[in-house]
């Protein structure tokens, strides 16, 4: 009798590892990668009315913004917050390099004013809490084109130590910044890609690129003599897409296109995988141009600037 409810126990587990092995396999798909992409800016429709056309500087038009240095109702608040605000700003507006910080501004540029409307912070114990309301605005002479607020509220509790004001207020400064470049600056982020089954001659592919060894990954992928259906060129342009991501390299990212569109003649256009990835790929690709352009425009315009400070500087010598 005991032998008999042991087996049946046995049977039990493996039925059960069985049923959960069946259950990740359908919702987990194939194996996963992280590569670095770019999330859209939100008003797309203002970015108009931050360019600057220059034809002294550079072809085309730039995109830079000067940062006042006051920030209206800071000094009735945290000491630091005032601080806090303009450094987050130029940390996290410099990322990509969309939108240039002029270091000079005149009655043409793009102004970007900040207004602290509400702060509060309460500390009961070790429970400390933060409540942090700022607005954003973007404007050229008196036309303010872009008036945006945002708010966050944070709270702590600590068994060990009491959780300080700065630290509550730098995160939620970090928080309403963050939101306010989203809507005019594309942001770096993370996305996944899926591979699709490999061969067992490429099984060790998806080891190499989930150690960011793409190139190896690549060759491997290159030198394969077997079948290429819609899944290796799938496989492969994945592969192109996260080596480029990482360098930023466009060339990288003409690869990866050919590959994605090369799968998607092969059948992969009824794949939703593929269908999908490449629906992201594109958002990439064309935010990355973008903001390659831009960029050169906006170091031509930074040079220009830097040029024209140190001439006055010099004039004082």
């Amino acid at each position: 009798m005991l032998k008999v409810e042991k087996m049946r126990k046995t049977f039990s587990k493996i039925a059960l590892s069985a049923a959960v092995a069946v259950l990740f396999s359908a919702c987990g798909g194939g194996p996963k990668i992280v590569i670095p992409s770019y999330t859209a800016p939100k008003e797309v429709s203002k970015l108009k009315k931050i360019e600057t056309k220059d034809e002294f500087i550079a072809k085309g038009a730039y995109l830079a913004i000067w940062l006042d240095p006051n920030v209206k109702g800071a000094e009735k608040t945290n000491k630091k917050l005032k601080d806090m605000l303009i450094e987050s700003v130029k940390s996290s507006i410099t990322q990509t390099n969309f939108i240039a910080l002029d270091p000079l501004g005149d009655d043409d540029s793009v102004a970007l004013k900040m207004e602290v409307l509400n702060y509060s912070f309460a500390q009961k114990g070790k429970k400390s809490s933060l409540y942090l309301e700022v607005s954003f605005t973007l404007s050229r002479g008196v036309d303010e084109f872009l008036v945006k607020k945002y708010h966050y509220r944070v709270s702590r509790q600590s068994t060990t130590a009491i959780i300080s004001e700065d630290e509550l207020a730098s995160k939620a400064v970090a928080k309403v910044v963050k939101y306010f470049i989203s809507d005019i600056s594309p942001l770096k982020t993370n996305q996944l890609r899926e591979f699709k089954p490999l061969p067992d001659k490429l099984k060790y592919v998806v080891d190499y690129a989930k150690r960011k060894n793409y190139k190896g990954a690549i060759k491997m992928m290159e030198g394969y003599k077997g079948e290429k259906d819609k899944n290796y060129y799938y496989n492969l342009a994945i592969l192109y897409e996260a080596q480029a991501s990482e360098s930023e390299d466009l060339n990288l990212l003409k690869k990866a296109q050919a590959n994605y569109e090369k799968s998607i003649e092969l059948g992969g256009g009824e794949d939703k995988v593929i269908m999908d990835a490449k629906a992201r790929f594109d958002k990439f690709y064309e935010l990355l141009n973008k903001t390659k352009k831009v960029q050169k425009n906006n170091d031509a315009l930074l040079k220009d600037r830097n040029s024209m400070a140190g001439s006055s500087d010099d004039e004082y010598e």
